[in-house]
């Protein structure tokens, strides 16, 4: 059972420590790359979580290498509190993906337009339409039709002007108003531009598109939190296992 315990603690943390690494290294290529505005959205993060991760693991790696009592207390108190970091966190990606679940818990529906409130105005908003110095849209084979069937709904918010608006493609970069419309050209319909760098980035379906796409990948974040919080979970228990059998030489040493 000791050995289970000690090889369980040792591989997988030698793979989360690998895999931090990695990221951490990617983190600071796009630091010293010198990043666009949306890589600059995902650095600081990638960063902090990276080096978060390799810290812990290599603590986990110490402990179990070395028989340390006192390292692997600690490594089984970051864990505790990783833990509940990733419960709480999870909990509020539920709320706030989940109207109806967002909306029962606050009362007043504070947490069901959470994400809509925070990303979708000012400075983040501003941040997030780094879309326009990105590939977002750039249309492929399969986005001929220009349709919510076909386009992502970021793509189909922000990078073609909206249905109602009855523009005609010229291509996949050129719209023009019909030669027939009488309606008059308000609101999004007149936001648009064939400018690659404005589009529909300044638009309320843009602001919906990039609200749907945040929630789709939330709720798949959601579904990833929960297998780390299975692997902490297993973490803990076998770490648990080497603390119990590092305790005896412990206690020997210092009593």
């Amino acid at each position: 059972m000791r050995r289970l315990s000690d090889t369980a603690v040792i591989t997988t943390n030698a793979i989360l420590a690998l895999i931090s690494l990695a990221t951490l290294c990617y983190s600071v290529y796009l630091f010293l790359k010198g990043p666009s505005q949306c890589q600059r959205f995902i650095q600081d993060p990638l960063i902090v979580t990276a080096s978060l991760l390799f810290f812990i693991s290599s603590l986990g790696l110490v402990a179990a290498l070395y028989d340390s009592y006192v390292i692997i207390t600690i490594y089984l108190f970051l864990l505790f509190l990783s833990f509940i970091l990733i419960l709480v966190l999870s909990i509020f990606v539920f709320l706030v993906t989940n109207p109806s679940a967002g909306k029962a818990f606050s009362g007043k529906g504070d947490l069901q337009n959470w994400i809509r409130d925070h990303f979708l105005q000012g400075k983040n908003w501003e941040g997030i339409i780094c879309m326009a110095d990105s590939k977002t849209c750039r249309f492929g084979p399969r986005d001929v039709h220009f349709d919510d069937k076909h386009l992502s709904s970021v793509k189909f918010g922000c990078c073609r002007p909206p249905v109602e608006c009855g523009f005609e493609s010229k291509n996949a970069t050129w719209w023009i108003v019909p030669a027939t419309s009488t309606a008059e050209i308000t609101g999004d319909c007149k936001t648009w531009s064939n400018t690659q760098s404005q589009l529909c980035y300044a638009c309320e379906s843009c602001k919906i598109g990039v609200f749907k796409g945040i929630r789709k990948r939330w709720r798949i974040l959601l579904v990833f939190n929960l297998l780390v919080t299975l692997l902490v979970v297993l973490l803990y228990s076998c770490g648990c296992c080497v603390r119990h059998n590092n305790r005896v030489p412990w206690k020997r040493r210092f009593f």
